[in-house]
């Protein structure tokens, strides 16, 4: 058997614990895409959102850090698929194998933002054929109204973000709009939406509960990404994260 000295034994151990340690807490860097879609991210708020800080605590178990870039949502999605990033966030879950999706990181009722002087009465989606309704481009919807809308069945116009489909709705343009109640919560501090939003209501009809989810690019990387994301979000409740930063600004327009 081979006997190390004192000095080289000491080295070799520095140099495994040096290794195991670097293995066991190495910090690395997620990059994300996401949007201004406050209260859930944007570039202007409190740590880039409540998503923003969900994601952050999440991979925090592990060490690693969070850099997220704020960008139009359609070159959000770009930007994963072109490579820039390696996923963004916070999508609904769809049908696709460009992406994977993490758990959940909370949810929001959808619904449908209308005239006070001109509700949209249905019962069914397809009742919803007969009026034009706004969508934000590249944002996916529920799976009935974009089917309806693939199918040149439902009437739509597509604007760049919420704000404008509402100020569009506000000036008789479009019948209602697809939007996630909170956003339209929070976007009633505007000072724009605040002048109009007297005109504007919610039709009483909730379209859906969605679930809000990292979609990462579905590779070697986005696997390794996914793994470390769920690891963290199994150990903390999102959602009551989620509920409580509503109730809070809710409080404090």
């Amino acid at each position: 058997m081979l006997m190390l000295s004192n000095g080289i034994r000491n080295q070799h151990l520095y140099i495994f614990l040096s290794l195991f340690i670097s293995s066991a807490g190495v910090s690395d860097t997620l990059e994300l895409s996401t949007l201004d879609w406050p209260p859930f991210s944007g570039a202007e708020l409190t740590e880039k959102g409540i998503a923003t800080r969900i994601v952050k605590h999440a991979i925090a178990y592990d060490n690693h850090q969070l850099k997220v870039t704020v960008v139009p949502w359609v070159r959000a999605i770009r930007m994963v698929k072109t490579g820039a990033k390696i996923g963004y966030f916070p999508e609904y879950i769809n049908v696709t194998n460009e992406f994977i999706f993490s758990q959940s990181l909370g949810a929001s009722p959808i619904g449908l933002l209308e005239l006070k002087n001109n509700p949209i009465v249905w019962d069914t989606f397809t009742d919803l054929n007969k009026y034009v309704l706004g969508v934000v481009k590249g944002y996916v919807n529920t799976d009935e109204i974009d089917t309806m809308i693939a199918n040149g069945e439902q009437k739509y116009e597509e604007a760049m973000n919420e704000k404008q489909n509402i100020l569009k709705l506000a000036a008789g343009r479009i019948d209602t709009i697809v939007i996630d109640l909170n956003v339209y919560q929070y976007l009633k501090s505007d000072p724009k939406i605040e002048k109009i939003s007297h005109l504007l209501q919610i039709n009483n009809k909730i379209l859906d509960s969605k679930s809000l989810h990292v979609a990462l690019a579905n590779n070697k990387e986005g696997e390794r990404w996914l793994k470390i994301i769920n690891d963290g979000l199994s150990k903390f409740e999102p959602q009551i994260m989620l509920d409580a930063y509503l109730q809070e600004i809710n409080k404090h327009p």
